[in-house]
């Protein structure tokens, strides 16, 4: 290591690297690490980089306009922290019933087959969501069908309240429940094209149940999901949503 003052030119001039841009003065410290880094030194640095022994990289991220942050640990510090690291890879690797050089390649087959498996739960509640479907809509009242179905996700029930509509002739479906931890209250609603085209928007139809949920909904016309926290005003917000959805039938 060599650090010596020179002119902020003549610094420049052999490719020094300035990071804080002009925050430098005309007479600079430079400090050269070998020929791999010569750089524009703030003032504290070491005599030899073996002082500095390893370094391990915790964290990296953007903190302005082309420029980055690097958080790392060096010495003892940064083996201690490698040490952690393969321990936990063991770890890992253990539960995973397979060794450190494979994890990568187990994790990869894990995620697939997890995919392939999310992708057949939501073909099997899409077919779930279908057969319900043509009851609830042939006990439509005036062309409206809520209903409450808990343990639902937010796709479950826009699943099923968009199977619903799909078999009404004209009118308005929606589902209302709690989610399956029990801890959110959701609604889905939706609209016919017909009734869409002469003015009624699940939008607006869900909205004040949505509110009563301590949440809201996107602005779409034919199909809208939302909720919230607030379960307790699941009740209020099934009748509202109700009177909102009879009132849009009525052409209100």
């Amino acid at each position: 290591m060599r650090n010596y003052e020179t002119s902020k030119a003549h610094a420049e001039s052999i490719g020094a690297v300035a990071f804080f841009g002009d925050k430098y003065g005309d007479v600079v410290r430079v400090l050269e690490a070998g020929p791999q880094s010569i750089e524009l030194c703030g003032g504290t640095h070491v005599h030899a980089l073996g002082f500095i022994g390893p370094i391990k990289i915790l964290s990296e991220g953007s903190v302005g306009a082309n420029m980055r942050r690097i958080e790392a640990v060096t010495g003892s510090h940064a083996l201690e922290k490698i040490r952690e690291d393969e321990k936990r890879m063991r770890s890992i690797a253990s539960s995973m019933n397979t060794t450190q050089l494979e994890v990568p390649e187990k994790i990869e087959r894990l995620m697939a087959q997890v995919k392939s498996l999310g992708d057949e739960v939501a073909a099997l509640r899409a077919k779930q969501a279908a057969a319900q479907a043509g009851e609830l809509a042939a006990n439509a009242e005036g062309g409206i069908v809520v209903v409450r179905r808990d343990g639902f996700t937010p796709d479950d029930l826009r699943l099923l309240a968009a199977a619903v509509r799909d078999a009404l002739p004209s009118g308005i479906a929606a589902v209302i429940g709690l989610n399956p931890d029990g801890d959110k209250a959701g609604l889905a609603v939706a609209v016919t094209k017909d009734l869409v085209a002469s003015g009624a928007s699940a939008a607006t139809i869900a909205q004040g149940a949505a509110k009563l949920l301590g949440g809201g909904t996107a602005k779409s016309a034919d199909l809208v999901v939302g909720g919230g926290p607030k379960i307790a005003a699941i009740d209020e917000a099934f009748n509202l949503v109700f009177a909102a959805a009879t009132e849009a039938v009525a052409g209100g």
